[in-house]
């Protein structure tokens, strides 16, 4: 009986990512992010006013250009770039990455429940690690009129830090969690869904008018979906310790004084802020990712 030899000139296993690739996508998703964030802070600030103090997206513009000017649309804008520096790096970043080492090494194939999981997945990482620079940029944005709560965003962190450890940093991790699941599903696999689906039907070329259009309808849900769970990590992030007992409590307080409709203050704003943010933040991704591969593959 003879034993057979193992076949010397058999390949390994396709690896789950060419490590140029993942790092023309890591850069790019932070780079892209950070750009789309401050061209459209202006939006989140005012949206973030509104959710906290109440008011018209009119009177809240307004309000924010007397007391503070310009630079009052502007608040938070560091402490932004380092949240999505750490967010949309990881959250769509490793996107792929994840999806591809989930259809490798799971019974997923290609759908929905494949991105949902990759979505999620991603999602959770980026808000473990990145928590703090979320709980700084709400705090900062926050702030009352005409009133300064931190005198920088590393004074933010550390006095953060100093009166309330690691557990203010991280606060609010549980509903910033759900949020941010919800987010990259409806931001990362709309846009990832629409634009696979269109170019497998041949409906659209992958080029920018596909583009601005998966960005749209990625902004239209991302908006939907988010708004609730928004409205309650901005009023629970921003609360003083001790007056919620919980995200769950901090929901049935906003609900019983403002009803159904207190869960969508600010959506207005945010609808804005979000497709706006979406289209410059894909469209720059895009771009970004393909020339950043190049220059990488180039070496």
């Amino acid at each position: 009986m003879t034993t057979a030899l193992p076949d010397k000139t058999a390949l390994p296993a396709a690896p789950v990512f060419k490590a140029s690739e993942l790092a023309a996508k890591l850069i790019s998703a932070g780079t892209a992010a950070c750009i789309a964030e401050a061209i459209t802070l202006p939006l989140d600030c005012t949206k973030i006013k509104l959710q906290v103090e109440g008011g018209t997206m009119g009177s809240t513009i307004r309000t924010i250009a007397a007391t503070d000017g310009a630079k009052g649309f502007f608040r938070g804008l560091t402490p932004g770039l380092h949240r999505q520096l750490g967010f949309c790096t990881i959250r769509l970043g490793l996107y792929d990455t994840t999806k591809d080492f989930y259809k490798q090494h799971t019974p997923l194939n290609d759908g929905l429940p494949l991105r949902f999981a990759a979505g999620i997945s991603t999602a959770v990482a980026a808000v473990c690690c990145a928590q703090p620079t979320e709980v700084v940029k709400i705090r900062m944005q926050a702030a009352k009129a005409g009133t300064v709560r931190y005198t920088g965003t590393l004074s933010a962190y550390y006095h953060i830090a100093v009166t309330e450890g690691t557990k203010g940093l991280w606060s609010g991790l549980g509903p910033n969690i759900v949020r941010l699941s919800i987010c990259n599903i409806g931001e990362v696999v709309t846009y990832d869904t629409v634009k696979s689906t269109m170019i497998q039907r041949g409906l659209m070329r992958d080029a920018f008018p596909l583009h601005f259009f998966a960005a749209v309808c990625a902004g239209f849900v991302t908006t939907t979906l988010t708004s609730p769970v928004d409205v309650v990590k901005t009023r629970y992030v921003n609360s003083t310790p001790g007056e919620f007992k919980g995200a769950l409590n901090c929901a049935r307080i906003i609900g019983a004084e403002g009803g159904f409709k207190a869960f969508y203050k600010g959506c207005v704003p945010s609808f804005f802020r979000i497709t706006g943010w979406n289209l410059i933040m894909f469209m720059t991704y895009e771009q970004l990712r393909k020339r950043v591969s190049r220059k990488l593959n180039s070496y």
